[in-house]
């Protein structure tokens, strides 16, 4: 088969698809409202085209949360092998943050920032569709692999080098929002994950004594921090200093808390500021899972508390409270059957709120399907091993460090005296003017 024929039967597979999504009952009127979600959600209608892509790739249909390729393959019995086998491809897509490195006459180089690894890429289209695209850009592309070589199935957007800020922080923003995206293509990446987890699990239980800390969120930051400093140079906290900062709530809800709807573009600097500049007063649970990593977990002791209380409707939102744990995301499978081994009546009372007769297994298939399958690791750990991470959060906290707090005299303050700003940095590292 030459290469032009390859092309048009990954075209005609892809165009096939397509015209499923906007034609088949089951799937049309799901797409239909996924666009009009999109637009109210961005105040314009979507582009029709554009908007198949991402919804082909990472939406979900029926009670076994099936993919759409799997849908239209068991619409489609007589599909040949080939066809199969470019369907198989596909689903194996990439969407992520590329840095064009070089334009090929068919295709790019381009540099992953997410799972940092170089990939050449070929074109479906002629490469005059890519006319403007130059090395230096950053492209939001999605590939996909077929035997041996890569294929870019669209661009949805390019930037210019100097907008590295805006590319770096949406490129974090994906990693947080699925971190296997950080190593599954990149074997070093995770073997270096896998390190990291294991190391910082040892040194979580040395610096905490335990694998779960409870506290609010006013005290998280300083708990985390504490863990950082212990890291990076071997030193343990004081105990005293740790139990100063394990406090309770004085009672446990569950409401919704507004600070967390952060944009891309200030999301960054939300993270800076930390739990502790919320409005709101919560508690957390910062657990460390000795397969996963580190995971930070707004209401993790009200979640408990619907279990271990005699009458669980006395938690102000607990049916809120219980589906937020099983429909969000950044909640591993581990976390739920880690609670689920405390309180013999998970599962009876978990049912009674849901309205539901599963069994753990059925309940984690369902909601946790994801993590169920295959290891995903904390977003947290994922971030300690991201090299644009390391690099995004020294720049904006140079920022932070080079601008003096307002309200505080410093007129007094020598190089090497403590930062009065309470940092508990030297003033020379913290928040002395840099020349």
């Amino acid at each position: 088969m030459s290469v032009i024929e390859k092309l048009a039967i990954i075209s005609d597979t892809i165009t096939k698809v397509m015209n499923y999504v906007v034609s088949n009952e089951v799937v049309k009127p799901d797409f239909e409202e996924y666009l009009a979600t999109i637009s109210k959600r961005n105040g314009a209608n979507p582009n029709i085209q554009a908007a198949l892509i991402p919804y082909i790739f990472e939406r979900r249909l029926t009670k076994d949360r099936k993919t759409i390729i799997q849908l239209f393959e068991d619409d489609n019995k007589d599909l040949t092998e080939e066809v199969k086998s470019i369907l198989e491809s596909l689903s194996k897509s990439m969407s992520s943050v590329y840095e064009v490195r070089r334009v090929l006459s068919n295709g790019f180089e381009l540099y992953n920032l997410i799972n940092e690894k170089l990939y050449k890429v070929l074109s479906l289209v002629k490469m005059n569709n890519f006319r403007g695209i130059t090395p230096g850009q950053y492209a939001l592309c999605r590939i996909f692999p077929m035997k041996d070589e890569y294929y870019l199935l669209e661009i949805s957007n390019v930037l210019s080098s100097i907008n590295r800020d805006d590319v770096y922080k949406y490129a974090i923003a994906k990693i947080i929002e699925k971190p296997e995206d950080a190593y599954e293509e990149n074997p070093k990446k995770l073997e270096q994950i896998e390190a990291l987890v294991k190391d910082f699990g040892e040194k979580f239980i040395k610096c905490f004594g335990s694998d779960e800390v409870i506290t609010t969120n006013l005290y998280t930051d300083n708990l985390i921090n504490m863990f950082n400093t212990y890291c990076d140079d071997g030193v343990l906290p004081d105990k005293s200093e740790i139990e100063a900062n394990i406090k309770q709530v004085e009672n446990n809800r569950y409401f919704t808390v507004s600070d967390f709807k952060n944009s891309y573009s200030d999301f960054m600097e939300k993270s800076l500021e930390g739990f502790s500049s919320h409005s709101s007063v919560y508690d957390i649970g910062i657990i460390y899972d000795k397969e996963l990593g580190l995971f930070v977990l707004p209401f993790y002791q009200t979640f408990e508390k619907i279990y271990e209380a005699e009458d669980y409707k006395s938690v102000q939102g607990y049916k809120d409270c219980v589906k937020n744990f099983l429909e969000n995301d950044k909640v591993s499978a581990n976390i739920i059957k880690r609670v689920a081994s405390k309180y013999p009546n998970f599962m009876e009372r978990t049912n009674e709120i849901l309205q539901t007769s599963y069994t753990l297994d059925e309940l984690l298939n369902y909601y946790k399907s994801d993590s169920v399958e295959k290891k995903i690791y904390s977003s947290a750990s994922v971030l300690y091993a991201s090299k644009i991470f390391e690099q995004m959060m020294n720049s904006v906290s140079l920022k932070e460090e080079n601008r003096p707090k307002e309200g505080i005299d410093y007129s007094h303050v020598g190089r090497n005296d403590k930062c009065p700003c309470g940092s508990g940095k030297k003033y020379k590292n913290c928040c002395m003017p840099k020349e």
